[in-house]
């Protein structure tokens, strides 16, 4: 006769070759709950104490002793066609299992990660630097972990709940709102999908600051140079920039690069936040050079360059 294996993620999904055999005489193994029975409409089937060779197999266990039992002599197995993506839902559900039931996944914030979170990140940078495939894999999988592991404890928030499935959800609103030319066929230049992303991720998040979104806590490097790139996309007089902050100097037992560039850049970041609230006060658009200047040298000021710390005047 012939097994049907059902997906134990989805086991209310039938093949189609298997529909007609639904039908006739019947044996079930344990592991399929009575609710997959009741919802096919399966109320004369045996569940399997003994192997009725005479009956369809019906089970979700590959590895039930029935099953291997069948195979060994040859007989058909019927099972849904993979899809892409059941690891991850099996990843989710093993997730589920630790945070309810780890001693140590249960305790775990969104705080007490951070370090791990931050490491794998690092991990994963190595092996795509050392070109290690199998090392590449493993480490997207310890990212993953976090990913899951990180929507997995907001599940448990009181007021603000979300899991994994809304992640994703996320993942595919964004995506599928910033690139409708290209999954629509409409088009497949590079330059047009760059341009309609960027056009439509500034209509999303409608920032008030050109620097929003920008994330401080990046490395110091990582941030300088997103916020030099986030300036000079807004015309901002890249010329007038204390070039202190353009270069990196390191010195044996001296005062933290890390934190000499970050200072420096934060000073930036203020004078640029400053700039656009007094733009905001005049009605001023803040998207060419001459405007920039306008607010970031308006009339009694003694500024230098942007980003340079300012010698105390004094009187005579």
């Amino acid at each position: 006769m012939t097994v049907i294996l059902l997906d134990p993620l989805r086991p209310d999904v039938i093949p189609t070759r298997a529909l007609p055999l639904l039908s006739g005489p019947l044996t079930v193994t344990e592991d399929v709950h009575p609710s997959t029975l009741w919802d096919l409409g399966l109320t004369g089937a045996t569940w399997a104490e003994r192997d009725d060779l005479d009956a369809t197999l019906l089970t979700s266990d590959a590895t039930h002793r029935f099953v291997r039992a069948r195979i060994e002599r040859g007989e058909d197995v019927i099972r849904a066609r993979p899809v892409p993506g059941d690891a991850l839902l099996e990843s989710a559900a093993l997730m589920d299992t630790l945070r309810r039931t780890g001693p140590w996944e249960s305790t775990q914030t969104h705080v007490s990660l951070r370090r791990y979170l931050l490491e794998e990140c690092y991990e994963l940078l190595d092996a795509i630097d050392d070109g290690d495939h199998i090392l590449l894999r493993e480490e997207l999988g310890d990212l993953l972990l976090q990913v899951l592991f990180h929507a997995r404890i907001a599940a448990d928030h009181p007021d603000e709940p979300f899991d994994i499935d809304d992640v994703a959800q996320s993942f595919l609103t964004k995506v599928r709102g910033r690139t409708p030319g290209v999954l629509s066929g409409a088009h497949a230049d590079l330059e047009t999908q760059i341009r309609e992303w960027e056009e439509r991720k500034a209509a999303e998040k409608a920032r008030g600051s050109v620097l929003d979104g920008v994330a401080t806590t990046a490395p110091a490097l990582a941030l300088t140079q997103k916020v030099l790139e986030r300036l000079s996309a807004a015309g901002f007089p890249m010329d007038t920039i204390d070039p202190d902050i353009l270069s990196v100097t390191v010195a044996p037992g001296g005062d933290s690069v890390e934190e000499v560039a970050r200072q420096r850049v934060r000073q930036l970041m203020s004078q640029v936040r400053d700039a656009e609230k007094r733009a905001e006060a005049d009605g001023l658009t803040l998207d060419h050079r001459e405007a920039w200047e306008s607010m970031l040298n308006p009339v009694g000021d003694n500024l230098g360059t942007v980003g340079e710390e300012q010698e105390p005047t004094t009187g005579p």
